[in-house]
């Protein structure tokens, strides 16, 4: 048994059909972070000509010292304690021969098992085990945190089904669904972009992150070439949104005008009365909302056919999507344009047979004091569940050289981007 280096080939034919197998642990992942700061290592555990197990293992040079870090990595049976041990053993005196002082994981494992609300359910506690055992062979724990403090989100939410797509529309929140149809009647239009597009995605998430326009632009190359990776967005037909401001308010002038006549017939019941009241002011709401969307629409219309108002970057690996990071114009969060953006993407590759869709990270706090609640409530009205990941492990391989290092850079996970 003994440490080798795989081809891209071997590690990506072992990869794809394991348990634990994400995108992040690709060889095309592994040639866009070569791009941009690392050196990836594609490494597996050989015993008689199997491979028992595989990492991709992306390399930093930081204050002078190696680092290593395993993107959701290793693909290990992680049950297997044994494995584990021999496998680190071995990890461990190969990473030292190439003068790497420490290295990061953060299995792609979930620690306990959610509900949509960030209950725990109790029954179904698989990760807890495996983190001990981790701590027992010499992982240092990171901690349990609820934010985003290390280098992949530790809170995640994940739709998994095999419904049809209108099931799984029908399985939204009412007011996740409700606000699609608004999105539609607005007259937001989803469409997928290309390589020349890629500009404009980028204007409206550059504020939200640290990456470049590079980055995006040789994922689209690399990703793209193994049909990995799509982009998507959200437009407004401004000549849409006007017709429909505009028959929504014929519509509701006319039942508004039936409740004013109503209104002036003579009542037994004041109960009566005041329910067809109630409907009354619902309409003069309505139909000042309608009017202002008319004026809205006029100008919009003036000066523009389309507004670009919503971005999606995709992941597709295996049955899974992810939605790597989106972004939003906030001039016209009313038209809920995200929403509708999420659903279409969501249809299209249900459609395609893709059965598990994450949303990416939330945190783990609850509680609606919580500055990033919006994000946990948005992404739970598509019937995602929270999935808690079992968190960063540090293995240190030369106490001499970490030991320099972190009198530089106190906290690790500061040296490295977030992807």
């Amino acid at each position: 048994m003994a440490i080798r280096e795989l081809s891209r080939k071997e590690f990506d034919e072992y990869a794809f059909n394991h348990q634990y197998r994400s995108f992040y642990q690709t060889s095309q992942y592994g040639t866009l972070m070569s791009k941009h700061g690392y050196s990836p290592l594609y490494i597996g555990l050989d015993e008689g000509g199997y491979i028992r197990a595989a990492a991709l293992i992306l390399i930093k040079v930081k204050a002078g010292i190696k680092l290593g870090y395993s993107p959701r990595g290793y693909l290990i049976d992680f049950n297997d304690y044994q494995l584990v041990t021999d496998f680190t053993h071995h990890l461990k005196s190969y990473l030292s021969k190439r003068g790497i002082a420490n290295l990061i994981i953060d299995p792609h494992i979930t620690h306990l098992e959610r509900d949509k609300n960030g209950k725990p359910i109790e029954a179904k506690q698989m990760g807890v085990n495996i983190s001990e055992s981790l701590k027992r062979i010499g992982y240092q724990h990171r901690g349990f945190n609820l934010y985003f403090e290390n280098l992949k989100p530790r809170w995640n939410m994940v739709l998994k089904t095999d419904a049809t797509p209108i099931e799984v529309f029908n399985s939204f929140e009412k007011q996740t669904r409700t606000k699609i149809r608004n999105s539609l009647r607005k007259g937001v239009e989803i469409y997928k972009g290309n390589k020349d597009d890629l500009k404009i995605f980028y204007q409206m998430i550059g504020k939200k992150q640290s990456r470049k326009f590079e980055y995006y632009l040789d994922m689209y190359d690399i990703f793209g070439r193994f049909n990995m990776f799509d982009i998507y967005f959200a437009r407004i037909n401004t000549e849409i949104f006007l017709k429909n401001s505009k028959l929504l308010y014929e519509h509701e002038l006319q039942k508004n005008n039936k409740l004013a006549d109503a209104l002036q017939r003579n009542f037994t019941k004041q109960k009566d009365k005041t329910r067809l009241l109630n409907r009354k002011i619902q309409s003069d709401k309505l139909l000042n909302s309608y009017k202002n969307d008319i004026i809205f629409g006029t100008k919009l219309y003036k000066d523009h056919k389309y507004i670009v108002v919503a971005s999606n970057a995709v992941v597709k690996f295996g049955n899974e999507i992810f939605f790597l990071i989106d972004g939003i114009n906030y001039k016209f969060k009313n038209f809920n344009a995200n929403h509708l953006l999420k659903w279409k993407i969501i249809e299209e590759y249900r459609k395609q047979g893709y059965t598990k869709f994450h949303f990416n990270g939330i945190t783990g706090d609850f509680t609606k004091k919580n500055k990033y609640n919006g994000l946990f409530i948005f992404k739970k009205g598509f019937n995602t569940k929270v999935t808690e990941y079992i968190g960063e492990y540090s293995l240190v391989i030369n106490k001499a050289k970490y030991g320099i290092y972190k009198s530089f850079k106190p906290v690790l996970n500061l040296s490295m981007k977030k992807d």
